[in-house]
């Protein structure tokens, strides 16, 4: 037998060895199982997750363990100064800042005034629209559009209102013989004029979900409410308010959450957190202390006493709902 011959009979052996052997048996099992766990329901649902889960550990989930780990560091960027760590020195220096203070007092009051308007506001204009009346669909139309306008284009569009020279505002009082006002330069009244702009582009918000509320209420309800002569207050109270309470307390708990935490865009854009930071807010002052002074470190301590304030006042709402 030749050479080539003989080494071809040596390696079909050696492949009959292995197929016959108990490691393929055993690697075969193994493949069969895995290709079943992988079209079982359950994995086929974690793969389809997985996706979203990774995109909401890098945008959420990271960078908040991460502003966490700043929080507690010292890194000031416009003097080339390197992180280190200082502990708790951020937020003991927030808390004893007099600014730091008014800051988050404007924050407090803004939102104390700025979301019960709008609840009031949206849940009125609901309840006048969700009667029988003629254009109801334009009305709903007319009524959504300070809602889909940015906020960026809300605040330019008060701003433009307020001015002192030019805007619309001060000649319309000026019919009722009231003099020119500077709504955006009086610190007395310029948070005034920053919850009026908010109020006109979020009340829709409250609005929408009031409506689709009072939409579900059975009619039923009313109309024995009319057969046993009950006023319309007591519809109110009785019928409608119990009806929409879930969809109310969802509408209150975003609006607090967004004016507590978001109004950025509407405050920089009117005022900038000026007349003498009558007007400066949290997520602004967080920006500049942040993102303009290029103290990381103290900014991002900011953010988070204003999250953890956020969520003491989300629990303090559900408990008040809740009675």
């Amino acid at each position: 037998m030749s050479e080539a011959g003989s080494r071809r009979s040596k390696v079909k052996n050696y492949g009959e060895k292995i197929i016959n052997s108990d490691k393929f048996i055993v690697i075969g099992i193994n493949l069969r199982g895995f290709h079943q766990f992988l079209r079982s329901k359950k994995t086929l649902g974690l793969l389809f997750v997985l996706p979203a889960v990774v995109v909401l550990f890098l945008v959420f989930i990271y960078p908040l363990i991460y502003n966490v780990d700043l929080s507690f560091n010292q890194w000031r960027l416009a003097i080339g100064e390197e992180k280190h760590y200082v502990g708790l020195s951020n937020y003991s220096y927030n808390f004893s800042d007099p600014l730091f203070q008014k800051v988050l007092k404007n924050t407090l009051i803004f939102t104390a005034v700025s979301v019960p308007l709008e609840v009031v506001i949206g849940l009125g204009l609901a309840l006048l629209i969700s009667r029988k009346i003629r254009g109801r669909s334009i009305f709903l139309a007319i009524l959504c559009l300070p809602m889909m306008v940015a906020p960026v284009i809300v605040g330019l569009t008060w701003r433009w209102l307020y001015a002192w020279d030019y805007g619309l505002l001060n000649p319309l009082i000026g019919v009722f013989g009231m003099g020119p006002t500077n709504w955006l330069a009086d610190p007395s009244i310029a948070m005034f004029s920053v919850i009026v702009a908010d109020v006109w582009a979020m009340a829709p918000f409250v609005f929408l979900f009031c409506y689709a509320g009072l939409r579900m209420v059975p009619q039923e309800r009313y109309e024995s409410a009319e057969i046993d002569g009950v006023s319309s207050w007591q519809k109110f109270r009785y019928i409608t308010l119990p009806s929409i309470k879930g969809i109310l307390v969802i509408a209150i708990l975003i609006r607090a959450m967004d004016a507590f935490t978001k109004i950025f865009d509407v405050v920089y854009t009117l005022t900038g957190g000026g007349p003498a930071y009558a007007t400066e807010v949290l997520p602004v002052y967080t920006y500049r202390v942040g993102l303009i002074f290029f103290r990381l470190g103290r900014g991002a301590s900011i953010a988070m006493i204003t999250l953890l304030v956020t969520i003491v006042m989300i629990l303090i709402i559900r408990k008040i709902m809740k009675r």
